[in-house]
C-alpha cells in the first residue's frame, strides 16, 4: 500500500442512503456521536479513528499518524541508502525547499505502530509554533505487504515542479525536488508492482536511531 499524500483515514465515516440511491449520504458526527442515531443503533462511532469509543488511529494501518496543520518546511533526507532513494543522488542532509506541506504526518510510537517501521526522511517543522517532525516511512507487514507513506501533501505536485520555483508556482517547488519525487515514486511502483514488496525489501526499523529511545 502506497499513501502518497499526508492525513490520511483521520474520521471514521459512515454511508447511508439517500433518495438517490444506497451509499449516497456520508455520516460523520465527529465529537457530537453521542447524537448518531446510526450509533445508538449499534454502528461505530464516526469519530477521528484515534480518538474513543473504540479508537483504532490511523498509525495501525500506515505507520505514521496526522500531527499538523498548516506548514511550509523543507524535506530533509535521513536514510539516502534505502532503495527508495536509489538513483536520486540525494545524501544525508539534503533539503528540498517547500516540499513539506500544508499538512504532514509522522512516526509517533505513543500511538499503535507496526513495526519494523524505517524512517526515510525526518524533517523539523514548526506547526502554529510548535516544533515536531514530518516522517516519510516504509514498514513491512507480516504478511509480506510493504506499506509506505510520504507524509506530506505535497508529494504529488512536486512530480510537476520544474525550473527553480522563484514563479511561485507548484508552492516555490523546484526541478529538485521533481526529481527527486519522481524517481522515489518510480522506483515505489515498480518494487510494488513486482510485490510482495516486504518480502523482496523487509524494512530495518530506526525509530530509536532517528528520535532516540522510542
Amino acid at each position: 500500500m502506497a499513501v502518497l499524500g499526508a492525513n490520511c483515514c483521520f474520521r471514521r465515516i459512515r454511508l447511508e442512503a439517500s433518495e438517490l440511491g444506497p451509499d449516497r449520504t456520508l455520516v460523520c458526527y465527529k465529537c457530537s456521536y453521542g447524537h448518531d442515531p446510526g450509533f445508538k443503533r449499534g454502528h461505530p462511532a464516526t469519530v477521528d479513528f484515534r480518538s474513543a469509543p473504540g479508537a483504532d488511529p490511523e498509525s495501525s494501518l500506515l505507520g505514521v499518524i496526522y500531527d499538523g496543520y498548516p506548514v511550509d518546511a523543507p524535506y530533509v533526507v535521513t536514510n539516502p541508502g534505502h532503495w527508495l532513494f536509489e538513483g536520486t543522488g540525494a545524501k544525508a542532509g539534503d533539503r528540498f525547499e517547500h516540499l513539506v506541506g500544508v499538512e504532514y504526518d509522522k512516526v509517533n510510537t505513543g500511538f499503535t505502530t507496526p513495526r519494523p517501521i524505517e524512517i526515510l526522511a525526518h524533517s523539523p517543522v514548526v506547526c502554529e509554533g510548535r516544533p515536531s517532525h514530518q516522517d516519510t516511512a516504509y514498514y513491512t507487514a507480516p504478511s509480506g505487504a510493504g506499506v509506505f507513506a510520504t507524509d506530506t501533501m505535497r508529494w504529488v505536485e512536486a512530480l510537476d515542479a520544474t525550473g527553480d520555483g522563484r514563479s511561485g508556482r507548484n508552492h516555490g517547488l523546484d526541478a529538485r525536488s521533481g526529481a527527486l519525487t519522481t524517481r522515489v515514486t518510480e522506483n515505489l511502483l515498480r518494487v510494488f508492482a513486482a510485490g510482495p514488496a516486504g518480502r523482496a525489501h523487509p524494512a530495518r526499523d530506526n525509530v530509536e536511531a532517528v528520535y532516540g529511545g522510542s
